[in-house]
């Protein structure tokens, strides 16, 4: 038995696509992430324009010091290298470069080794840890890696140096 084709042609009907019902939670989980970006960048230039501000003092005099040891007690160069930038007061500031020990040990008197010429913090820092200016001495460093700019010799009276300072504060 032979079919018969159908004559009849199938008809598609084809829909218009319905109009989507917009989300208005979408809506809101946007405008409300907006608004947050808002508020977020308007905090961020009011603490910019009105911070807080600090005025900070900055020394006239930075003094890259050299403590060695010539009074023979083992750990003074170090101690009076933590001691002593707590006592320095402005105008001047001193960054311990180096601790080491002085190629004489039995050193009466403290004294101060002058690297570069013209050195003015050198002045203050000889008054400040009760030294005096005029006994400083001048010499220079060949090959001054470390950009030393004075020498504390420490003699035997170092520790009056740091008690005088804690007593002051005292």
């Amino acid at each position: 038995m032979l079919r018969k084709k159908s004559t009849k042609k199938t008809k598609i009907i084809r829909r218009s696509p319905r109009p989507k019902k917009k989300s208005k939670t979408l809506e809101m989980a946007i405008a409300a992430i907006f608004a947050l970006v808002i508020i977020y960048g308007a905090s961020f230039a009011i603490r910019i324009t009105q911070g807080l501000s600090k005025t900070v003092e900055a020394p006239d005099y930075v003094l890259r010091l050299q403590v060695l040891n010539g009074c023979g007690i083992n750990g003074a160069a170090g101690h009076v290298a933590n001691e002593l930038p707590k006592h320095i007061k402005l105008p001047l500031e001193i960054d311990v470069v180096d601790v080491g020990d002085f190629n004489a040990y039995h050193v009466n008197n403290t004294f101060l080794i002058l690297r570069e010429k013209n050195l003015g913090g050198a002045d203050i820092l000889a008054e400040q840890i009760g030294l005096d200016p005029d006994n400083s001495v001048y010499e220079p460093i060949n090959n001054n890696v470390r950009s030393i700019s004075a020498t504390l010799v420490l003699g035997e009276d170092f520790d009056s140096l740091i008690n005088k300072h804690k007593k002051k504060e005292n």
